[in-house]
Formats: C-alpha cells, structure tokens, sequence
C-alpha cells in the first residue's frame, strides 16, 4: 500500500522529466531509422509537463482475460469506430477475441484508486482485481476509458468525457496528455510514442475522403472553417489515443499504460484556454493476445528498386518489409520508399484507403532495407485479402501486390 502511495504521487512530480524523455524519443527515431513521421491533420500531440495540479484522480483497470458473457453485443464506442471503422460483426468477433476492449459493458467499480494531494485510495483487494468500469470525476467532469483495441504494433483507446459542454466553433481538448508504459516514466524503457485527438464526428470513407460518420459531406461555416460534432446525442465527448512503443522493434501487448489527462478546455488559434483544472490518471494492463499473421512475399514492386519480402498483418495495422536493390529518388518529405494504402479482397472488392499515414524508414545506413508502419482506418478480415496496393511514387502511381502464391 505505502509502495502503490509513492508511485501514484510520484506520476505528476515526474511529468516534467516524461516530456524531456519523450522529446528525446523522436530525435533518437529521426536518427538512428531515418523515419519519415506522417500525421494527419486531426491528430494532436499533447504531452503532460506542469508539475502540480489542483486535484488528480486515478483509475486502474485490466484489459486482459475473458469476455463477459458470449450474449453480450460488444458494440465500441462512437469515437473508436470512428477512429477505426468496423462492422457489428467485426466489432463483436475482436471484442470476443480480447483484441479489443468495451469498458462500457463492464460493471462500475465501487471505489476505484482516487489520488487527490498527493494521498491515494485505492479499492480493497478483491476489488482491484475486477475488470471493471473506472470513472474518475474532478470538477463535475468524468472521464472513463470507452475502448481499448490492440495489437503488437499500435495501441488505439478511447476515453469518455461527460460534464463538460463546448459552444459551436470551438475546438476541445486537454493542456496535456501524457503516456508512458511500466511503473517507472523517468526510465527510456518507458518512452512511447503517441497522438491524440478529440473525436469530432468526421471519418474517412474507403477513397479516403472525409465524410461524417453518418456517411453525408462534410459542411463548412461561412468563413471556410468546418462544422465538426464533438458531442453525442447525450453530449458526451471522446478523446482518441494512438500509442506504439519508441522502439519499432518492441510492442505493448501484455504492457501496462499509464494515461494521464491534464486540464480540459478549449483551443483558439493554437492557444490553450483552460476551463476544468485536474488532472485524470488511468492505469491500464494490456491484453496479451497476439492477432498478427505473418506473411511471406518475395514480390518486387513494379516500377521500383523494392522488394516486398514480407509483412506482419492484422486487422488494425500492417508492418511490411522491403530490401531495396535501388535507391529511390526522394523528394521533400518524400523518402521513395512504397506505401501500402490499400487492399482487394477475395470478393473482389477494392478498400483503396485503408491505411493512415505511418511510419517509413531504413534499417540501415547503407538503404538496403526498409520498411512500412502503418494503422488502418477500418477492420480488416485479413484471411479475406488477396492483394495489397501500394503507393510507388509521390505521383500517386499504384501497383497490385498478390498476396497468393
């Protein structure tokens, strides 16, 4: 119990500590891989750096172990699916396979772990060991983990905001958002790369356009800015996380993952306004359930120096793997380096955007091997893919790589 005291009030007094070591994170990535990092627009880094806060609560919780009960339709929230389109079906077949996570189904957890000054409580034994629903509330405003999916690559959770409201043309979001993976944030093991954003109602169709989720066209105000839906029909928000380890060699699954959300308020002009002081700490011990097949290629990719050898796929990501027998010719913010986008699937259909923008890089100096990472913008049934198609230029030339023999 005195253990568990210090490391829950240590997490804010070593924040400013996380922010230096993250920082340091992705000058190490830029170096050593020569990685090109894309994001899109939506996403918004936010790192945790002040090193005091008004009130702080805690809430620890296990993703791993067995559903609930088979009846239960485990339907992820509006936010995840936003973030990562799925079926019903495909949203009940992960969630029965402990590749995802819906906290919503769980029951509230009684008394979860509260830190406020420093001094914790934390629910008895028996308690703590439940996978329960954990809300932590500072200031009439809760915030509870929605959804959690994962896999060896990417780490994709949604938290729940409730008590809070936003005007029209306003943007929401937090002063910070740190995570950090392991009991110690000050260690380089603990380093994790991260994006986050609050859902605003708008997603990519399969040509990877943006649309709302109801599938209509995205409207504007009169000065061009875009009319986004923060809120659900009960007026609660979402905050979407995106997390994968500093090391593309390493992965999450089985990891714990603090999240830790500073002061809620509103941006103008890239300038923070706070309105909620507090800061909202959740604990999470991840799945362990592996749902990546491994593929061998060996194709080269038309047009290009590359090779395809392999790939590591699942339904929310891909890692593929080339070796390169002719340097590209790269451009700015361009390494040459081929992107799978998309797939054909057995019947026939064609999912032309499916990947988001990830992460490329060399393996080594020499540029004899390459690689792509990248998470997908919708679920996948990967025993039904028949080929990839992959970006080969910046001029938006695409080949069809066969995944059969």
């Amino acid at each position: 119990m005195a253990n568990k005291k210090t490391i829950l009030s240590e997490e804010i007094e070593l924040s400013e500590i996380v922010l230096k070591k993250t920082n340091q994170a992705f000058e190490m990535i830029k170096q050593e891989d020569i990685v090109s990092m894309k994001k899109t627009h939506k996403r918004r880094k936010k790192m945790f750096k002040t090193q005091a806060a008004a009130a702080a609560g805690v809430c620890i919780l296990a993703v791993s172990g067995i559903s609930a009960a088979a009846a239960v339709h485990h339907y992820w929230g509006r936010g995840m699916n936003g973030n990562i389109q799925a079926s019903d079906e495909q949203q009940q077949a992960l969630t029965e396979k402990n590749i995802a996570k819906v906290y919503r189904e769980e029951p509230d957890s009684p008394s979860p772990a509260v830190t406020i000054n420093g001094v914790t409580i934390e629910p008895r034994p028996a308690l703590s060991s439940m996978r329960a629903r954990c809300p932590v509330t500072i200031n009439g405003v809760t915030i509870e983990p929605d959804t959690v999916i994962a896999d060896e690559r990417f780490v994709y959770m949604a938290f729940r905001i409730s008590g809070y409201s936003v005007a029209d043309r306003t943007e929401p979001g937090f002063d910070m958002v740190n995570v950090y993976q392991g009991d110690h944030p000050e260690d380089e093991s603990a380093w994790v790369n991260m994006s986050g954003t609050m859902y605003d109602g708008i997603v990519l169709d399969e040509n990877g356009a943006s649309v709302y989720e109801d599938g209509t066209s995205v409207e504007s105000y009169e000065d061009g800015s875009v009319i986004s839906h923060y809120t659900d029909d009960n007026g609660n928000m979402e905050y979407i996380i995106q997390a994968s380890a500093a090391d593309k060699n390493d992965s999450l699954l089985g990891k714990t993952l603090h999240v830790a959300f500073k002061d809620l308020g509103t941006f103008s002009k890239a300038t923070f306004i706070p309105a909620v002081e507090g800061v909202w700490n959740f604990e999470l011990n991840l799945s362990d359930v592996s749902s990546t097949r491994n593929i061998k290629v060996g194709k080269k990719v038309e047009g290009t120096g590359f090779t395809m050898e392999d790939i590591s796929i699942s339904p929310i990501s891909i890692q593929v793997n080339y070796s390169v027998s002719e340097a590209p010719t790269e451009h700015e913010d361009d390494l040459g380096i081929p992107e799978v986008k998309g797939v054909v699937l057995k019947d026939g259909t064609r999912i032309s955007y499916l990947a988001n923008p990830g992460r490329l890089g060399y393996t080594d100096n020499n540029k004899s091997n390459a690689y792509q990472i990248a998470g997908f913008a919708r679920v996948v049934d990967v025993d039904e893919i028949a080929a990839l198609i992959v970006l080969t230029s910046h001029e938006n030339e695409k080949v069809e790589i066969p995944l059969s023999e």
